[in-house]
This record gives C-alpha cells, sequence and structure tokens, in this order.
C-alpha cells in the first residue's frame, strides 16, 4: 500500500478552502490534514503538522503566500509547495519559481488541473522516498522542479551520494538560479532570491565550484570587506577547465 500524502491547504475564503479541500481528497492517496488562514498560520502548521506537501494561495491578508514560501525556505522545513493563485505577472512567477514551488496553478482552475498536479506529483514524492539517488533519479527530479516538464534520460548512471549538508532539491535551486541570472552573483544575492541564508547557499556554491560547475573570485572595492563572487560555467567553459 502507497503512503498517503499529507497535505497543508493555505486559503483565506472559507467556500473556496472547502472546494479546493474536496478536489484534493478526490485523488487517491492524498489527505488534507490541516487549513491555514495566512501566511502566519501556514508556517506554524507546517512545523506542528509536518504535511508532505502544501496547497498555498498567494494572496492573502497579513503575511502573504510568497512572505510564507519564502520563510519555509528560509528555515529549511522540510515540505513541497505548490503555488495557487491569480497572479500572473512575470516576476511573482519567477519569484515562486526560484523558492522552489513544484507547481503553479493559475485561479480560476478546474479539477482536472490539480489532479494533473497532483498526480505529477505522488510520481515525485514515490521517487524521492530512495534512500541514494542515481544520477538519473536525480534528473527526473529536478525536471519535475521546472513546472512538469519530465524529460528524463532513460539510461542508468553510477548511484551518487551527496557529501553530508548537501541535498539534491537545494542545489538544483541554487544551480538555477545562478544559472538564470546574467554575470556573477554573490552568496548574499542568491540567497535573497531563493530566501535561504548566505550560510547555506555558501555551503552549495563551495560543492559545485569542487565539482567544476562554478568559478568564483574575490571583488576588491575602495570601502569594506572584498566581496567573492560566482558565475556558473557554461559547456564550452566546464570542457576548458
Amino acid at each position: 500500500m502507497s503512503k498517503t500524502i499529507n497535505v497543508l491547504l493555505v486559503e483565506d475564503d472559507p467556500m473556496v478552502q472547502e472546494i479546493n479541500t474536496s478536489f484534493i481528497e478526490r485523488v487517491e492517496g492524498f489527505k488534507v490534514i490541516g487549513w491555514a488562514r495566512n501566511g502566519e498560520e501556514a508556517i506554524e502548521n507546517v512545523k506542528r503538522l509536518a504535511p508532505h506537501l502544501v496547497i498555498l494561495d498567494l494572496y492573502m491578508p497579513g503575511k502573504g503566500g510568497l512572505e510564507a514560501l519564502r520563510a519555509i525556505r528560509q528555515q529549511e522545513l522540510d515540505v513541497d509547495v505548490i503555488a495557487v493563485t491569480a497572479a500572473n505577472d512575470r516576476e511573482t512567477v519567477l519569484r515562486v519559481m526560484r523558492l522552489g514551488a513544484v507547481d503553479y496553478i493559475f485561479k480560476p482552475f478546474q479539477f482536472h488541473r490539480i489532479q494533473a498536479a497532483l498526480l505529477r506529483y505522488k510520481e515525485h514524492f514515490r521517487r524521492n522516498q530512495s534512500a541514494v539517488f542515481s544520477q538519473s533519479m536525480f534528473d527526473v527530479a529536478r525536471e519535475f522542479t521546472m513546472f512538469g516538464n519530465k524529460q528524463s534520460n532513460k539510461k542508468e548512471e553510477a548511484e551518487i551520494e551527496y557529501p553530508k549538508g548537501i541535498q539534491a532539491f537545494t542545489l538544483q535551486q541554487v544551480s538555477d538560479c545562478l544559472k538564470g541570472e546574467a554575470g556573477e552573483m554573490s552568496a548574499e544575492e542568491i540567497g535573497q532570491l531563493i530566501g535561504m541564508s548566505r550560510v547555506t547557499v555558501r555551503r552549495y556554491l563551495e560543492y559545485l565550484e569542487s565539482v567544476g560547475k562554478v568559478r568564483s573570485y574575490m571583488v576588491y572595492g575602495t570601502v569594506g570587506r572584498p566581496m567573492k563572487m560566482y558565475t556558473w560555467l557554461n559547456e564550452q567553459k566546464e570542457q576548458n577547465v
């Protein structure tokens, strides 16, 4: 029997909350174990209930969903997030993507759209129960985080284990952020974009540098301490390293 996926639903409208609960529980293997009406309650209930998945509205009174998602990532809470919102502007969509949401559902939506998102997530959840990832497994997980665009490499690769303190999901967030920005970035700048501490981001950047994906250098200004900057190595540069 497959493991039930516990869901926290974050939605301030009671009627929408009831409808979305019925939608989620119509999909086999999912159970709504709690609700929240704003970002503060969302963070509190993630800590208290430890759900596997949060269905998160972005626009709510008080602390909104975007702030809640940023806090979840800053506190490194072990939970996945699907954003549900009417916001369709580029800035919001990219911020949510960089903060690691596994899907983005635009309001208003019908049952088949959230059903598709949950079924994709169920496969993602099942794969991620493995204690050790192979390269092909990681590639599939990475493509899933890019809003369900799954194009997995079927060729099996040697199994890999990341060093202590390095998680595949966070590694992909840091990598995508650095690759998505032109030029170079500091650990602090990346941390601000994806909602993580500078120390955590630096640890991942140092790992990426050790495997030849990133190059760093110091920038010396006229005032203050020098700053370490990082740049992603494209394929041509990687071949020359």
